[in-house]
């Protein structure tokens, strides 16, 4: 597994992996006008391609997310239904974690949609930690709003789950 730099032209494969059943109810929008705003114009974000031998997986981003900056980033990944249950949610959030550590990050946070269970254990398997419950704050791709569990991690409470 490697993590590249994620790339306009990954956007439609990255669009039609998020849209894979087992993906699609956690996100509100897979399209790539709404990703290339996400992870590729947002404001103090930087995105990768996950990448198994040579074809794209999924996306991972880190993101400014505390005070004083550059001192809490805030994480998300997505793998495509075919990547999922075989620990590369762990092995990729492990590569980015460390490389944030490395650079004087001491904490971490991530909200997923509290229902995703698959996305909280591996969250969990990495040392994040339930903080407590975002009332309605994701949109539901079916309407309306769901709750997301917010979760985080300090960096000495990391767990390696990366292969080397």
């Amino acid at each position: 597994m490697l993590l590249e730099p994620l790339l306009e032209a990954d956007l439609e494969p990255l669009g039609a992996l998020l849209a894979q059943p087992r993906v699609r109810p956690w996100w509100s929008d897979p399209s790539p006008a709404y990703l290339r705003g996400t992870l590729l114009d947002a404001p103090d974000t930087l995105s990768w391609g996950v990448r198994v031998d040579g074809e794209l997986a999924g996306a991972a981003s880190a993101f400014d997310a505390g005070w004083p900056p550059g001192t809490t980033v805030g994480l998300m990944i997505a793998l495509g239904d075919a990547w999922q249950d075989r620990g590369l949610g762990p092995e990729a959030l492990s590569l980015l974690i460390a490389h944030h550590v490395a650079r004087g990050v001491h904490r971490f946070s991530v909200d997923p949609v509290v229902g995703n269970a698959r996305a909280i254990h591996a969250y969990q398997s990495c040392g994040f930690k339930p903080v407590g419950v975002l009332r309605q704050y994701d949109p539901d791709p079916a309407g309306g709003w769901r709750d997301c569990l917010l979760m985080d991690l300090l960096a000495d409470e990391f767990v390696d789950r990366s292969e080397g």
